[in-house]
Protein backbone atom coordinates (compact mmCIF):
# COMPACT_ATOMS: atom_id res chain seq x y z
CA UNK A 1 0.00 0.00 0.00
CA UNK A 2 1.31 3.45 -0.93
CA UNK A 3 1.17 6.38 1.46
CA UNK A 4 1.38 10.02 0.48
CA UNK A 5 4.61 11.94 1.25
CA UNK A 6 2.90 15.24 0.53
CA UNK A 7 1.28 17.08 3.41
CA UNK A 8 -1.01 20.07 3.81
CA UNK A 9 0.04 20.72 7.41
CA UNK A 10 3.44 21.04 9.06
CA UNK A 11 5.07 22.63 12.11
CA UNK A 12 6.80 26.00 12.05
CA UNK A 13 9.96 26.55 14.10
CA UNK A 14 7.81 27.09 17.21
CA UNK A 15 5.85 23.87 16.72
CA UNK A 16 2.72 25.71 15.65
CA UNK A 17 0.69 23.92 13.01
CA UNK A 18 0.77 25.66 9.61
CA UNK A 19 -1.59 24.88 6.73
CA UNK A 20 -0.29 25.12 3.16
CA UNK A 21 -3.22 27.40 2.30
CA UNK A 22 -1.76 30.06 4.63
CA UNK A 23 1.64 30.05 2.92
CA UNK A 24 2.39 32.84 0.45
CA UNK A 25 5.53 33.83 -1.37
CA UNK A 26 6.44 36.11 1.54
CA UNK A 27 6.61 33.26 4.08
CA UNK A 28 7.48 30.44 1.70
CA UNK A 29 11.11 30.33 2.88
CA UNK A 30 10.30 30.08 6.60
CA UNK A 31 11.41 27.04 8.55
CA UNK A 32 8.93 24.19 8.36
CA UNK A 33 9.11 20.69 9.82
CA UNK A 34 7.03 17.58 9.33
CA UNK A 35 4.62 16.97 12.18
CA UNK A 36 5.47 13.31 12.48
CA UNK A 37 9.25 13.10 12.41
CA UNK A 38 10.23 16.80 12.49
CA UNK A 39 11.95 16.48 9.14
CA UNK A 40 12.79 19.84 7.43
CA UNK A 41 10.10 20.63 4.84
CA UNK A 42 9.58 23.17 2.08
CA UNK A 43 6.40 24.61 0.60
CA UNK A 44 5.74 23.66 -3.03
CA UNK A 45 3.68 26.48 -4.49
CA UNK A 46 3.36 25.56 -8.15
CA UNK A 47 1.29 27.70 -10.48
CA UNK A 48 -0.83 24.82 -11.78
CA UNK A 49 -0.61 21.93 -9.33
CA UNK A 50 -2.10 21.74 -5.86
CA UNK A 51 0.12 23.26 -3.18
CA UNK A 52 1.72 20.99 -0.58
CA UNK A 53 4.70 20.52 1.72
CA UNK A 54 7.46 18.03 0.88
CA UNK A 55 10.79 17.06 2.39
CA UNK A 56 13.60 19.53 1.92
CA UNK A 57 16.31 18.55 -0.56
CA UNK A 58 18.78 16.23 1.11
CA UNK A 59 16.15 14.82 3.49
CA UNK A 60 13.79 11.91 3.02
CA UNK A 61 10.54 10.94 4.67
CA UNK A 62 9.62 7.40 5.61
CA UNK A 63 5.96 7.60 4.55
CA UNK A 64 4.72 4.94 6.96
CA UNK A 65 6.60 6.25 9.98
CA UNK A 66 5.73 9.85 9.16
CA UNK A 67 2.02 9.11 8.75
CA UNK A 68 1.86 7.09 11.95
CA UNK A 69 3.47 9.82 14.05
CA UNK A 70 1.55 12.54 12.23
CA UNK A 71 -1.83 11.02 13.06
CA UNK A 72 -0.87 10.52 16.72
CA UNK A 73 0.10 14.17 16.99
CA UNK A 74 -3.08 15.38 15.32
CA UNK A 75 -5.28 13.22 17.56
CA UNK A 76 -3.66 14.76 20.62
CA UNK A 77 -4.00 18.21 19.06
CA UNK A 78 -7.71 17.62 18.43
CA UNK A 79 -8.23 16.48 22.00
CA UNK A 80 -6.30 19.39 23.53
CA UNK A 81 -7.74 22.20 21.39
CA UNK A 82 -11.43 21.27 21.25
CA UNK A 83 -14.11 21.47 23.91
CA UNK A 84 -15.50 18.11 22.81
CA UNK A 85 -13.98 14.85 21.64
CA UNK A 86 -16.77 12.61 20.40
CA UNK A 87 -16.76 8.90 19.70
CA UNK A 88 -19.61 6.83 18.28
CA UNK A 89 -19.91 3.09 18.59
CA UNK A 90 -22.61 0.45 18.49
CA UNK A 91 -24.06 -0.68 21.79
CA UNK A 92 -27.07 -2.66 22.85
CA UNK A 93 -29.01 -2.71 26.07
CA UNK A 94 -29.89 -6.07 27.53
CA UNK A 95 -33.09 -6.57 29.47
CA UNK A 96 -32.38 -8.22 32.85
CA UNK A 97 -35.89 -9.69 33.13
CA UNK A 98 -35.52 -12.23 30.34
CA UNK A 99 -38.49 -14.55 30.02
CA UNK A 100 -40.52 -12.51 32.50
CA UNK A 101 -40.90 -9.70 29.96
CA UNK A 102 -43.74 -9.81 27.46
CA UNK A 103 -41.33 -8.65 24.76
CA UNK A 104 -38.84 -11.47 25.30
CA UNK A 105 -38.15 -13.44 22.13
CA UNK A 106 -37.47 -17.11 22.91
CA UNK A 107 -35.84 -17.85 19.56
CA UNK A 108 -33.41 -14.94 19.84
CA UNK A 109 -33.02 -15.40 23.61
CA UNK A 110 -33.23 -11.64 23.82
CA UNK A 111 -35.65 -8.72 24.03
CA UNK A 112 -36.74 -7.94 20.49
CA UNK A 113 -37.40 -4.23 21.03
CA UNK A 114 -33.89 -3.43 22.25
CA UNK A 115 -31.91 -2.90 19.08
CA UNK A 116 -28.24 -2.22 18.58
CA UNK A 117 -27.82 1.51 18.04
CA UNK A 118 -24.99 3.91 17.31
CA UNK A 119 -24.35 5.78 20.56
CA UNK A 120 -22.35 8.99 20.94
CA UNK A 121 -20.13 9.88 23.90
CA UNK A 122 -17.95 12.91 24.56
CA UNK A 123 -14.64 11.69 26.01
CA UNK A 124 -13.81 15.21 27.19
CA UNK A 125 -16.49 14.67 29.83
CA UNK A 126 -14.44 11.84 31.31
CA UNK A 127 -10.81 12.59 30.45
CA UNK A 128 -8.64 15.71 30.49
CA UNK A 129 -5.18 14.51 29.39
CA UNK A 130 -3.89 13.13 26.08
CA UNK A 131 -0.40 11.62 26.11
CA UNK A 132 1.45 10.40 23.03
CA UNK A 133 2.89 6.93 23.69
CA UNK A 134 1.38 6.94 27.17
CA UNK A 135 2.09 3.92 29.39
CA UNK A 136 -0.56 2.04 31.35
CA UNK A 137 -0.74 -1.46 32.83
CA UNK A 138 2.21 -2.76 30.82
CA UNK A 139 0.99 -1.36 27.50
CA UNK A 140 2.00 1.70 25.49
CA UNK A 141 -0.87 3.46 23.73
CA UNK A 142 -0.28 5.58 20.64
CA UNK A 143 -2.34 8.22 22.45
CA UNK A 144 -3.49 7.61 26.02
CA UNK A 145 -6.54 9.49 27.28
CA UNK A 146 -6.57 9.72 31.06
CA UNK A 147 -8.03 11.76 33.90
CA UNK A 148 -5.58 13.69 36.08
CA UNK A 149 -8.07 14.16 38.92
CA UNK A 150 -10.14 10.97 39.07
CA UNK A 151 -8.90 7.40 39.09
CA UNK A 152 -10.46 6.10 35.91
CA UNK A 153 -9.36 3.45 33.42
CA UNK A 154 -7.94 5.25 30.37
CA UNK A 155 -8.84 4.94 26.70
CA UNK A 156 -6.22 3.87 24.16
CA UNK A 157 -6.23 5.59 20.76
CA UNK A 158 -4.35 3.34 18.36
CA UNK A 159 -3.21 4.29 14.86
CA UNK A 160 -2.92 1.49 12.30
CA UNK A 161 -1.01 2.34 9.14
CA UNK A 162 0.24 -1.02 7.92
CA UNK A 163 -0.20 -3.16 11.04
CA UNK A 164 -3.33 -3.43 13.19
CA UNK A 165 -3.25 -3.23 16.97
CA UNK A 166 -1.59 -6.23 18.63
CA UNK A 167 -3.99 -9.01 19.54
CA UNK A 168 -2.67 -9.13 23.11
CA UNK A 169 -3.52 -5.45 23.59
CA UNK A 170 -6.98 -5.88 22.05
CA UNK A 171 -7.65 -8.81 24.40
CA UNK A 172 -6.40 -6.94 27.47
CA UNK A 173 -9.83 -5.60 28.39
CA UNK A 174 -8.74 -1.98 28.02
CA UNK A 175 -10.93 0.33 25.96
CA UNK A 176 -9.33 0.83 22.56
CA UNK A 177 -10.30 2.99 19.59
CA UNK A 178 -8.32 1.88 16.54
CA UNK A 179 -8.07 4.20 13.55
CA UNK A 180 -6.92 2.70 10.25
CA UNK A 181 -5.31 5.42 8.14
CA UNK A 182 -3.95 5.79 4.63
CA UNK A 183 -3.52 9.52 4.28
CA UNK A 184 -3.16 12.77 6.19
CA UNK A 185 -6.88 13.53 6.01
CA UNK A 186 -7.74 10.39 7.98
CA UNK A 187 -6.32 12.05 11.09
CA UNK A 188 -9.32 14.41 11.07
CA UNK A 189 -12.08 11.86 10.49
CA UNK A 190 -14.94 11.27 12.93
CA UNK A 191 -14.18 8.51 15.42
CA UNK A 192 -17.30 6.58 14.47
CA UNK A 193 -17.34 2.80 14.40
CA UNK A 194 -17.42 1.47 10.86
CA UNK A 195 -18.02 -2.09 9.78
CA UNK A 196 -16.50 -2.05 6.33
CA UNK A 197 -13.17 -1.98 4.60
CA UNK A 198 -11.70 0.89 2.62
CA UNK A 199 -14.09 0.39 -0.29
CA UNK A 200 -15.69 3.80 0.13
CA UNK A 201 -12.34 5.57 0.49
CA UNK A 202 -12.91 6.61 4.10
CA UNK A 203 -11.00 5.74 7.23
CA UNK A 204 -12.07 2.73 9.22
CA UNK A 205 -12.57 2.85 12.98
CA UNK A 206 -12.86 -0.15 15.29
CA UNK A 207 -13.74 -0.31 18.98
CA UNK A 208 -12.53 -2.91 21.46
CA UNK A 209 -13.80 -3.62 24.98
CA UNK A 210 -16.33 -0.81 25.06
CA UNK A 211 -19.57 -1.62 26.82
CA UNK A 212 -21.95 -3.05 24.25
CA UNK A 213 -24.51 -4.47 26.63
CA UNK A 214 -25.94 -2.67 29.59
CA UNK A 215 -28.37 -4.28 32.03
CA UNK A 216 -31.30 -1.96 32.51
CA UNK A 217 -31.78 -0.90 36.12
CA UNK A 218 -35.50 -0.54 35.53
CA UNK A 219 -37.65 -1.58 32.63
CA UNK A 220 -41.15 -0.20 32.18
CA UNK A 221 -42.03 -3.19 30.01
CA UNK A 222 -41.44 -5.80 32.69
CA UNK A 223 -44.77 -7.27 33.75
CA UNK A 224 -46.01 -9.87 36.20
CA UNK A 225 -48.39 -12.73 35.54
CA UNK A 226 -51.09 -10.88 37.48
CA UNK A 227 -51.29 -8.22 34.76
CA UNK A 228 -51.68 -10.68 31.92
CA UNK A 229 -55.41 -11.32 32.27
CA UNK A 230 -57.32 -8.35 33.70
CA UNK A 231 -61.01 -8.84 34.35
CA UNK A 232 -64.31 -7.48 33.01
CA UNK A 233 -63.51 -6.59 29.38
CA UNK A 234 -65.81 -4.31 27.40
CA UNK A 235 -66.77 -5.79 24.03
CA UNK A 236 -66.83 -3.45 21.02
CA UNK A 237 -67.54 -3.95 17.33
CA UNK A 238 -69.90 -6.06 15.29
CA UNK A 239 -67.98 -7.53 12.33
CA UNK A 240 -64.92 -8.14 14.52
CA UNK A 241 -65.85 -8.27 18.21
CA UNK A 242 -62.95 -7.03 20.29
CA UNK A 243 -62.54 -7.06 24.05
CA UNK A 244 -61.02 -3.95 25.63
CA UNK A 245 -59.77 -4.66 29.11
CA UNK A 246 -58.92 -1.15 30.31
CA UNK A 247 -62.13 0.52 29.21
CA UNK A 248 -64.05 2.09 32.14
CA UNK A 249 -67.20 0.23 33.11
CA UNK A 250 -68.88 3.50 34.04
CA UNK A 251 -68.37 6.80 32.30
CA UNK A 252 -67.37 9.91 34.23
CA UNK A 253 -67.17 13.64 33.50
CA UNK A 254 -63.77 13.02 31.85
CA UNK A 255 -64.12 9.64 30.14
CA UNK A 256 -60.90 9.88 28.09
CA UNK A 257 -58.80 10.77 31.12
CA UNK A 258 -60.45 7.97 33.11
CA UNK A 259 -59.73 5.46 30.36
CA UNK A 260 -56.16 6.68 29.96
CA UNK A 261 -55.53 6.30 33.71
CA UNK A 262 -56.65 2.65 33.51
CA UNK A 263 -54.06 1.84 30.87
CA UNK A 264 -50.83 0.46 32.34
CA UNK A 265 -47.71 -0.69 30.58
CA UNK A 266 -47.72 -4.48 30.52
CA UNK A 267 -51.47 -5.09 30.80
CA UNK A 268 -53.57 -6.80 28.18
CA UNK A 269 -55.22 -3.94 26.29
CA UNK A 270 -57.42 -5.77 23.80
CA UNK A 271 -58.11 -9.15 22.25
CA UNK A 272 -59.93 -10.62 19.29
CA UNK A 273 -59.52 -13.67 17.08
CA UNK A 274 -56.43 -12.16 15.41
CA UNK A 275 -54.34 -10.70 18.22
CA UNK A 276 -54.00 -10.03 21.94
CA UNK A 277 -51.81 -6.92 22.25
CA UNK A 278 -50.29 -5.97 25.60
CA UNK A 279 -49.53 -2.32 26.33
CA UNK A 280 -45.99 -1.31 25.44
CA UNK A 281 -46.43 2.46 25.59
CA UNK A 282 -49.18 5.08 25.81
CA UNK A 283 -49.49 8.82 25.11
CA UNK A 284 -52.19 11.46 25.53
CA UNK A 285 -52.90 13.97 22.77
CA UNK A 286 -52.00 17.59 23.40
CA UNK A 287 -55.67 18.62 23.61
CA UNK A 288 -56.55 15.67 25.92
CA UNK A 289 -59.34 14.61 23.54
CA UNK A 290 -57.86 11.25 22.57
CA UNK A 291 -54.96 8.98 23.49
CA UNK A 292 -52.76 6.41 21.78
CA UNK A 293 -51.58 2.95 22.75
CA UNK A 294 -48.68 1.00 21.27
CA UNK A 295 -49.22 -2.70 21.87
CA UNK A 296 -47.56 -6.05 21.17
CA UNK A 297 -49.12 -9.50 20.74
CA UNK A 298 -47.04 -12.35 22.20
CA UNK A 299 -49.11 -15.28 20.96
CA UNK A 300 -48.05 -15.40 17.32
CA UNK A 301 -50.24 -12.86 15.52
CA UNK A 302 -49.06 -12.26 11.90
CA UNK A 303 -48.90 -8.53 12.64
CA UNK A 304 -48.02 -8.43 16.34
CA UNK A 305 -47.42 -4.67 16.71
CA UNK A 306 -50.62 -2.61 16.98
CA UNK A 307 -51.27 1.12 17.37
CA UNK A 308 -54.62 2.14 18.87
CA UNK A 309 -56.14 5.62 18.71
CA UNK A 310 -58.97 6.05 21.22
CA UNK A 311 -61.43 8.96 21.05
CA UNK A 312 -64.63 9.88 22.93
CA UNK A 313 -67.52 10.74 20.58
CA UNK A 314 -69.85 12.08 23.25
CA UNK A 315 -71.63 8.78 23.84
CA UNK A 316 -68.98 6.09 23.50
CA UNK A 317 -65.36 5.39 22.61
CA UNK A 318 -64.21 5.17 18.98
CA UNK A 319 -61.17 3.10 18.08
CA UNK A 320 -58.80 3.37 15.16
CA UNK A 321 -56.40 0.44 14.80
CA UNK A 322 -53.20 0.00 12.75
CA UNK A 323 -51.34 -3.32 12.79
CA UNK A 324 -47.71 -3.86 11.70
CA UNK A 325 -45.21 -6.65 11.21
CA UNK A 326 -42.40 -4.86 13.02
CA UNK A 327 -41.78 -2.56 15.96
CA UNK A 328 -40.24 0.38 14.06
CA UNK A 329 -43.22 0.69 11.70
CA UNK A 330 -45.60 0.74 14.65
CA UNK A 331 -43.40 3.12 16.60
CA UNK A 332 -43.40 5.55 13.66
CA UNK A 333 -47.22 5.54 13.50
CA UNK A 334 -47.39 5.94 17.27
CA UNK A 335 -45.02 8.93 17.05
CA UNK A 336 -46.81 10.60 14.14
CA UNK A 337 -50.22 10.09 15.76
CA UNK A 338 -49.07 12.31 18.61
CA UNK A 339 -48.22 15.10 16.16
CA UNK A 340 -44.48 14.60 16.59
CA UNK A 341 -41.90 14.49 13.81
CA UNK A 342 -40.37 11.18 12.81
CA UNK A 343 -36.56 11.08 12.49
CA UNK A 344 -36.09 7.34 12.21
CA UNK A 345 -35.99 7.09 8.41
CA UNK A 346 -37.72 4.44 6.31
CA UNK A 347 -39.44 1.47 7.93
CA UNK A 348 -40.70 -1.91 6.78
CA UNK A 349 -44.26 -0.72 6.19
CA UNK A 350 -42.94 1.57 3.45
CA UNK A 351 -42.28 -1.51 1.35
CA UNK A 352 -45.00 -3.94 2.31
Amino acid sequence: MKYSVKYKKVFDKNDNIVDIDSVEKENKECEYYSIGTHTPMIAALGAERQHYFRAKRGYTLNPETELHKYVKTILKYRFDKNDNFFIKYYRKDKCPFGGNCIFYDKERNDCEILEERLSEFDLKQYYDTATIEGYYDGYIADVLLSNSHIKRRPVFLEVAVSHPCEREKCDSGHKIVELFVRSEKDAYCDLEETRSNYDDGSARVKFYNFETKNSLKACAHHVSEKKYFPQSPVVKGTSLPTKYYCCPQQFSASPIEKYYANVEVGVLFASNKYAKPFVFDKAMSLDNKNFFVLGKDIYGAPKPWVVFSVKWNGRDFDYKVQAHFDYMSAFRDFTLAQGKKWHGGEVMSDYC
